[in-house]
């Protein structure tokens, strides 16, 4: 869609501070407008999220409306895309980061936030920030080069202790030109001195307050000269105090108290969270351990079971075997004893059954048909044992 150039206003939160935009404008009057602004609606206007130097080019090309994509989007995802494309495109001057960072922290945001929203290094931002504690003079130098935002960085310490000191160690930077190795050693230097000053002077007060703890040898030794000189700047501290700024601290503390009791409600509350998770966790597993090991028994006595069953199948197919073996003995025998047993009498050619009664052997006519081969075989009978022909 096109809109109103005269309605689309600059992003207030572009880092950018100067704009060269003759290039582009010969591009677009060559060319034409290839990629459209980024914008979002802000009542009756549109705010600039990417597209600035195109605007300003178009603006000298006496355009009257230009082409826009209207988008949605919440404020910390613009003041972090409006940062990080124009970064992506050139890197920013150090003066532009700088007053960049300025900037967001007037309107309330630490140098933590800052860093965490653009992602940048946090340390990074504090240096920008601090070159602002500075004259004027100094700025500049920053700006042009004199000393470089690596020096700052390293001076963080000695700033965050003292401005005076500070300024000294820069003024000697730009003086003497020396390089960062070369700071960091004076710094180091100086921390030294510094640590000497301050133990001196601490002795000197202990000496007053606490003639035991003076002598300062071992760790322990200087623990206990920290702990009471700790309650000498607190009491200090409270003496120093308006009735204003003791109604302030007390009002401060009050807060802290009550922001340390909710914490800890919250982490208490965590820590029943962490707790039930845990428990429900190992509840579950147990569970899945019973069941493996359910799982696990009953394949060991189905395991048994069919080894048993095996066992005993085995035993039956013997058996079966030895019946079946048995089965053809007898069928065998079977045969041998009819054709034994019948016969056809030579005396009175008729079917007989030889059959036995107590020790003696008697034939009998058999009133049924004979089964005897057509080759009958005769068994022959113990001569002591006659047969006799029954009535």
């Amino acid at each position: 869609m096109k809109v109103d150039i005269n309605s689309i206003k600059p992003s207030p939160y572009q880092p950018r501070l100067i704009f060269d935009v003759n290039e582009l404008k010969q591009e677009i009057e060559r060319d034409g407008l290839l990629t459209e602004l980024v914008v979002r609606k802000q009542g009756e206007a549109y705010e600039l999220i990417d597209g600035e130097r195109r605007l300003r080019a178009l603006k000298k090309l006496g355009w009257k409306a230009a082409p826009v994509r209207v988008v949605q989007l919440k404020q910390g995802i613009i003041r972090r895309s409006v940062y990080k494309l124009n970064k992506i495109r050139e890197n920013y001057t150090v003066e532009e980061e700088a007053k960049y960072f300025k900037k967001l922290t007037d309107e309330s945001m630490t140098p933590w936030e800052i860093s965490k929203e653009l992602n940048v290094d946090f340390h990074w931002v504090l240096a920008h920030l601090n070159i602002f504690k500075f004259p004027d003079s100094i700025q500049k130098a920053l700006w042009t080069g004199k000393i470089s935002v690596s020096h700052m960085v390293a001076l963080e310490n000695v700033i965050g202790r003292s401005i005076k000191e500070g300024r000294i160690i820069i003024n000697e930077i730009i003086n003497r030109k020396l390089t960062l190795r070369e700071t960091k050693k004076i710094i180091l230097k100086q921390k030294e001195k510094v640590e000497e000053m301050r133990i001196d002077a601490a002795k000197k007060v202990l000496t007053k307050v606490a003639p035991k703890v003076v002598k300062l040898e071992t760790a322990k030794d200087f623990e206990e000269a920290a702990k009471t000189l700790k309650k000498m700047a607190r009491k200090k501290q409270e003496k120093a105090l308006t009735p204003k700024e003791k109604a302030a601290a007390e009002v401060m503390n009050k807060q802290k108290l009550e922001k340390k009791k909710l914490m800890e409600k919250e982490r208490k509350r965590l820590e029943r969270l962490r707790i039930r998770e845990e428990a429900k966790k190992m509840a579950q597993r147990f569970k899945e351990e019973e069941r493996r090991r359910i799982k696990e028994e009953a394949k060991k006595e189905m395991k048994i079971n069919i080894t048993e069953v095996q066992k005993e199948m085995r035993s039956l197919t013997r058996k079966i075997k030895k019946l079946e073996k048995d089965k053809t003995s007898f069928l065998k025998e079977k045969a041998f004893f009819l054709e034994a047993l019948n016969f056809d009498c030579p005396h009175c050619r008729n079917p007989c059954v030889v059959y036995r009664k107590g020790d003696h052997y008697l034939v009998k006519r058999s009133a049924t048909v004979s089964i005897v081969p057509e080759k009958p075989v005769v068994p022959s009978t113990p001569d002591t044992l006659p047969l006799k022909r029954s009535n």
